[in-house]
C-alpha cells in the first residue's frame, strides 16, 4: 500500500479516536464513572499512536504528490505544520495519561483536560485543512479522478 493511500485510513482513527478522548474524560467525570474515564486513557494512547503514524505516511504521501496549484501548495504546508502542533500536543497529553496509574490523572486535572482540548482543536483544524487539500484542491487524487462529472440526462 502506497504511502498517500495509507494515510487516509491511519488519519480517520486518529482524528476519531483523539476527538473521542476529551469527551469521554469529561463524560466520566461529570457521570462519575471510571469505564468512561478508562475509555478516554485507552482513546487518547491509541489515538496518538495512529496520529505519529498517520503524521509519518503523510510525509510520504506529500513526497509523491503530484503537480499541484500554488494555493494547494500552501494549504498543505500550513497542514503539515499543524500535524507538528497537533502531535506537539497530544505525545505529550498521552505520556500523563500513560504515565498515571488512575484512569485520569488527579493532579492539575484541569490543565490536562485544557491541554486535551486545545489539542483536539488543533486535530480538528488540521483536518478541515485536509478535507480542503483533497475535495477542493484534488491533492492526492488520480488524473481520472479529478476530471469533471460527466453529466447524463435521464431519458424520458
Amino acid at each position: 500500500m502506497l504511502a498517500g493511500e495509507l494515510h487516509p485510513f491511519l488519519v480517520h482513527f486518529a482524528v476519531g479516536l483523539l476527538l473521542l478522548a476529551p469527551l469521554a474524560d469529561v463524560l466520566g467525570l461529570l457521570f462519575r464513572r471510571e469505564a468512561l474515564l478508562y475509555t478516554g486513557r485507552w482513546t487518547t494512547l491509541l489515538g496518538t499512536s495512529f496520529g505519529v503514524l498517520a503524521m509519518l505516511s503523510g510525509f510520504g504521501a506529500q513526497a509523491v504528490l503530484g503537480a499541484h496549484s500554488a494555493a494547494g501548495e500552501a494549504l498543505l504546508q500550513l497542514h503539515g505544520r499543524l500535524a507538528w502542533v497537533a502531535m506537539g500536543a497530544w505525545v505529550p497529553v498521552a505520556g500523563w495519561r500513560a504515565a498515571s496509574k488512575l484512569a485520569l490523572p488527579l493532579r492539575a486535572r484541569t490543565l490536562y483536560l485544557a491541554a486535551a482540548f486545545t489539542a483536539a482543536a488543533v486535530l480538528a483544524a488540521e483536518s478541515i485543512l485536509g478535507g480542503a487539500l483533497v475535495y477542493r484542491h484534488g491533492l492526492g487524487l488520480s488524473p481520472a479522478a479529478r476530471a469533471e462529472p460527466v453529466v447524463r440526462s435521464i431519458p424520458r
